[in-house]
């Protein structure tokens, strides 16, 4: 089978991307290999879904910008795609907290921010405390308010993507790779476990905490690994006011769902790896020894909770500085690029990396906003480009 760009790992960063070639009307024959169509191993079903602009890095604000205004127009900007179903976004903002350690920074992120048109409001405890009376930890020396940021349903936005480009002619083919073929200083083929071959003019490495397995097959190596991530829904006794989604310095978050809460905080202590039981090992008393204190210590009310359930998904950690790499990766192959390693970012980021991943493509350099300082170059002169502040 021909196709003129494949691209492999159908999930919301490599379906982004075919939506935004097959939008073009340039993109020739597209075709996204992904083993999973039911989605159930994939990174984004089990995301919170936040989409916000408080992060440091002026890209990734760029990014957070047009993203934010892609998702609040959806089912707008798919208005010609059948059986689109909705996001669900929740403009309901995003509330960052520091203590008095991390206020000077947050100030510091609070004017590049504004200076790239956030609506962004600086609270005191006091005022935080009048505005949302909920939040009353005692070393809150400062919040950020961003109110139009909020959060999605992460499986609708990934199936809108899939389905539209779908619609506009993209061939989805369920199998995995099993190795690429090279000649010259340019991939031809992948093999797939189905014993076929896909040839190919150029080549996209979306396979998120999968990507460095497909970056082995050209000799390369990404520094992203797969990292479990816990989250968890509870019920809280009492009533609490219309709250954002609340983030601290930790990694800690929380936000509304349904008839209770959503949240969790990034374990850094473990190694590496796909986990598959969350319910022994690091992960067996993670709510009651860690989440819980926390969230009781920023919400008191939150003393009286109820976990229902919990769950796990796997980021895909760059272990350099938890932001992304895009573009050329394998020495010697000029038509294969990535966008992987997002570290948490990926849902929040996907239509602004879609449509930078088909610039690519198509052009062969960024047409709207540069992302240079987020390519692998960085990683081969080990040199971080990391969020200071945030996570």
């Amino acid at each position: 089978m021909n196709y003129d760009i494949v691209i492999m790992g159908g999930g919301i960063m490599g379906s982004a991307a075919a939506y935004f070639l097959a939008r073009s009307g340039l993109a020739g024959a597209v075709a996204v290999i992904e083993p999973d169509p039911s989605y159930k191993e994939a990174t984004t079903p089990q995301g919170a879904g936040g989409v916000r602009q408080q992060f440091s890095l002026p890209e990734n604000i760029a990014m957070s910008s047009y993203s934010l205004d892609f998702y609040k127009r959806f089912e707008s900007k798919l208005a010609d795609i059948p059986d689109v179903q909705s996001i669900s976004f929740r403009e309901q903002g995003y509330l960052f907290v520091v203590g008095k350690d991390g206020e000077e920074t947050l100030r510091k992120n609070v004017d590049l921010q504004s200076s790239m048109g956030v609506t962004i409001q600086l609270m005191d405890k006091a005022e935080t405390a009048r505005k949302f009376p909920s939040i009353d930890r005692q070393d809150i020396a400062l919040t950020c308010y961003t109110p139009d940021d909020g959060w999605i349903d992460p499986y609708a936005a990934l199936q809108g993507f899939r389905r539209a480009a779908e619609h506009m002619g993209v061939t989805y083919i369920c199998s995995s790779v099993t190795d690429m073929q090279c000649s010259g200083t340019e991939v031809h083929s992948v093999a797939l476990a189905d014993g076929s071959t896909i040839n190919g003019k150029y080549f996209i490495n979306t396979a998120g905490p999968w990507a460095n397995k497909l970056a082995e097959m050209t000799g390369a190596s990404l520094p992203v690994v797969p990292m479990c991530r816990v989250q968890h829904f509870w019920k809280c006794a009492h009533e609490l006011e219309p709250l954002p989604l609340v983030k601290d310095e930790s990694g800690m978050f929380f936000r509304p769902e349904g008839d209770g809460f959503a949240g969790g905080r990034p374990s850094f202590d473990i190694a590496p790896g796909f986990i598959d039981d969350i319910y022994s090992g690091f992960f067996a008393n993670y709510f009651e020894e860690v989440i819980w204190p926390m969230m009781a210590s920023l919400v008191p009310k939150f003393e009286a909770i109820k976990l229902q359930r919990s769950w796990a998904g796997h980021y895909a950690q760059n272990l350099l500085d938890g932001n992304m790499i895009i573009g050329k990766y394998s020495p010697g192959h000029e038509n294969l690029i990535t966008a992987c390693g997002f570290s948490g970012h990926g849902i929040m980021h996907a239509p602004a990396v879609g449509r930078a991943l088909a610039e690519l493509a198509l052009n062969g350099s960024y047409q709207t906003l540069d992302l240079t300082r987020m390519e692998m170059s960085r990683v081969h002169k080990n040199e971080p480009y990391a969020e200071v502040g945030i996570k």
